[in-house]
């Protein structure tokens, strides 16, 4: 019985000796990647519609252009860039879309370099399901509100 507490002590010590140097990696902070310095001085973007159709937006919503029609007034209102209309014209292109996937629905926002269309940022968020109409209203709202908040947040340096 001694031997099986002495056993028990001595796998307790070496267990939390081998986890000091797993806890002491994990309380630094991992170095932020740049954000690229296109995204951080445009002043100029063109909002590309890259697409939504009924099978994406929930039924109860019928609206084939609705991701891109919310996103342009919100950053319209937003009052940040000037909207051009067309890509030649802009610093940035904010490629804007909704997607199914077997997650639900998405809404992705691209940003892409309007000369070579490599992208230089994405983000994406989740939109919650709803039954009823006002509900799948409201969720589309609060993702792509947030949506909006995560772009400002990168903006600010903060993502």
């Amino acid at each position: 019985m001694l031997k099986l507490v002495q056993l028990a002590a001595l796998l307790l010590i070496l267990s939390t000796i081998t986890s000091i140097p797993m806890l002491m990696a994990q309380s630094q902070p991992m170095p932020s990647a740049p954000i690229p310095a296109q995204i951080l001085a445009a002043k100029k973007v063109f909002i590309s519609n890259s697409g939504d159709d009924d099978l994406t937006i929930p039924h109860q919503l019928h609206a084939p252009t609705l991701t891109y029609n919310q996103f342009y007034a919100d950053i319209k209102t937003w009052g940040k860039y000037e909207l051009t209309s067309s890509p030649a014209d802009a610093d940035v292109v904010f490629e804007i879309q909704s997607y199914d996937s077997p997650a639900g629905l998405h809404v992705h926002l691209t940003i892409l370099d309007p000369k070579t269309r490599i992208t230089l940022w994405s983000l994406t968020q989740p939109v919650e399901g709803g039954s009823r109409a006002a509900t799948a209203r409201k969720n589309f709202d609060d993702a792509m509100n947030t949506l909006v908040s995560d772009l400002k947040k990168l903006l600010a340096g903060s993502q």
